[in-house]
């Protein structure tokens, strides 16, 4: 309930406002740390640059810092992307769902999760989303998001390249994406625990 579509685009600007945010941009929200994939996602957003010419979405950094953040931080600046790629630290809770909605996809390359909400939450605000083919992110995201290998900086920045340019397929995965969340509730997650504990009394 606490991430949908947000129809009302001033709500979003006013979250773009506070974090300094203008135009549009990928979106990465979780921790920083080395398991996300952050620095090779750095790395391929500098590989999409070359071939997409200058006026292109920035690349949204959001979250907490986890352990062994430095080099993340240190990637950017080696890249020479300090204008492009940005740090936002900690997001407010009220403040998660407009920028989700905001972002023209919510990228999320990472090595290991153990379920993997945030793509899921990025799915019920209808914005698509890119995610790695590691551990559970598959499962949670189906066909409704575009794919890459976790491990390969050209895999992720062709998926950046596809979803900055073809509008077609970023609405599509909006649409497929948030139809999808939909089966991940409390409700339908109690009524299959339900039906198994049913099976195991038999």
């Amino acid at each position: 309930k606490r991430f949908y579509p947000i129809e009302d685009k001033s709500k979003i600007d006013v979250v773009k406002q506070k974090l300094g945010i203008e135009g549009d941009y990928f979106l990465y929200l979780g921790t920083i740390e080395p398991r996300k994939n952050l620095e090779r996602l750095i790395e391929a957003y500098a590989e999409f640059r070359k071939g997409a010419g200058t006026d292109i979405p920035k690349l949204v950094l959001a979250g907490g810092k986890g352990w062994l953040f430095e080099s993340i931080f240190q990637k950017a600046d080696e890249l020479g992307l300090k204008d492009n790629v940005m740090f936002t630290q900690y997001i407010a809770s009220e403040d998660m769902c407009p920028l989700m909605n905001g972002a023209l996809a919510f990228v999320f390359p990472s090595i290991y999760e153990g379920f993997g909400m945030p793509p899921l939450e990025a799915m019920a605000c209808g914005t698509p989303v890119l995610t790695s083919t590691e551990a559970s992110l598959p499962e949670v995201v189906g066909d409704c998001a575009v794919s890459v290998d976790a491990y390969s900086i050209k895999s992720i920045a062709d998926g950046l390249g596809m979803l900055y340019s073809d509008k077609s397929l970023r609405s599509d995965l909006s649409d497929r994406g948030f139809e999808r969340s939909k089966e991940f509730t409390w409700s339908n997650a109690g009524k299959k625990l339900y039906s198994i504990y049913e099976e195991v009394l038999k």
